[in-house]
């Protein structure tokens, strides 16, 4: 049978889930390998966690109306399934994080999967996360909220309880009041001017402690997921139309005939060497533990992290994600070249046994209260946060005069 048979039949057979098989060139089918189909199902209540809304599309009814149908994303529980189910394995060389700078973390992620003809198929991708984007996303997202309402009821309540504000009806696309399931409206909380700037910096503060914590995971979590997708061909979006149908993830397994002890012994082999067939013999790189910086604020923000007036709509591992990626051959982004310095004028050479370690380089900056001179890495991060020069001794009185 020709893989096109075999592809049709599987079609066929399945017609009413949603098949995710990648498409292949014409291929026989090798004797050693067959078919293996497993069905995902989608959990689509509320409190599930495996698709989440990322929006609405317009359509045409048979009226001629247009109306407006929520698409959803699918998440990382579900598509980790579906990824156990088509047999994805990652290379442990290949999927790794590393930190680029202070603000900045990049995690890199290589998948395979294994294809009819018994070869792997190989994707790579990567996820980075910049603190400083991401605390300006978040300054946008929660001065939105803070203006036109706060709709979740949770948000809102709680925020009710911290910030001056009013209750406002919530419309939809036709100017009709939304209705909840109980059949009431739906109310949103508008905070007040004169509490908009508090909550969007202290829910700032707040999210920005939480993914200080995570952006390592996070960054890895959204490589992988990339890869998961562009492996699967996934849509980016599905109606729940769609996603009443259950997934049908197709994989090739290892099924030649046992009788033969030839073949029984190429099977032992084939069995204990998956992961080395598909990316070759490596070797696991240590785990380094990063120490991160934190950024001194005037209040706790770590007590506010379970407080729902302060959750943020985002979700950095799937949301920004959704839309799949192209499936192209990857190819592997040449390493930059070292940035060459201009040489420095020539200096008289002094000949010392023990030369003096050189000291910090400093751009003339000098503390308002003390007088020691401070490096510009010091100076910007004071300036930020207290609004004036100060050294680190200083910085620490002056966080707990404002405690006071």
């Amino acid at each position: 049978m020709s893989y096109s048979e075999a592809l049709h039949n599987l079609m066929d057979q399945y017609k009413d889930c949603n098949l995710l098989l990648p498409a292949a060139s014409e291929a026989q089918l090798n004797p050693f390998y067959k078919y293996h189909v497993e069905v995902v199902p989608v959990d689509l209540t509320e409190t599930s966690g495996d698709v989440f809304k990322v929006g609405s599309v317009r359509q045409v009814d048979n009226n001629g109306n247009d109306v407006y149908i929520d698409t959803y994303a699918l998440s990382k529980p579900l598509l980790n399934k579906m990824a156990m189910a088509a047999g994805i394995q990652f290379n442990p060389k290949e999927t790794y994080g590393e930190r680029v700078d202070k603000y900045t973390y990049r995690a890199h992620a290589q998948g395979a999967i294994r294809k009819a003809d018994g070869t792997a198929r190989t994707e790579s991708d990567q996820k980075e996360i910049c603190l400083l984007d991401e605390e300006e996303k978040y300054k946008i997202e929660f001065a939105e909220k803070a203006s036109k309402g706060i709709e979740d009821w949770r948000q809102a309540n709680a925020a009710a309880e911290i910030f001056k504000g009013h209750w406002e009806d919530v419309y939809d696309r036709y100017g009709k009041v939304k209705m909840n399931n109980r059949g009431y409206p739906v109310k949103k909380f508008v905070i007040d001017e004169v509490d908009r700037d508090r909550y969007v910096e202290r829910s700032v503060m707040v999210n920005m402690a939480l993914l200080r914590k995570t952006w390592a995971e996070k960054a890895m979590t959204g490589a992988k997921m990339r890869v998961i997708r562009a492996l699967l061909g996934t849509k980016g979006t599905y109606t729940l139309a769609e996603l009443r149908k259950n997934f049908a993830v197709p994989s090739v397994v290892f099924s030649p005939d046992y009788s033969d002890p030839i073949v029984r012994q190429a099977m032992l082999q084939q069995a204990a060497g998956s992961v080395t067939n598909m990316f070759g013999i490596t070797q696991i790189a240590p785990v380094q533990r990063i120490d991160f910086d934190t950024e001194a604020s005037t209040f706790d923000a770590e007590a506010d992290i379970e407080n729902p007036a302060f959750i943020s709509d985002r979700e950095l591992d799937d949301a920004e994600d959704y839309q799949a990626p192209e499936e192209t051959q990857y190819i592997p982004e040449p390493e930059p070249e070292p940035v060459q310095e201009a040489p420095a004028p020539p200096q008289p050479v002094q000949r010392a046994v023990n030369p003096a370690p050189k000291p910090q380089q400093t751009a003339g900056y000098t503390c308002c209260g003390c007088g020691k001179t401070i490096g510009k890495n010091v100076y910007d991060y004071s300036m930020r946060v207290h609004k004036k020069a100060l050294c680190m001794d200083c910085q620490k009185k002056e966080k707990g005069r404002n405690r006071r």
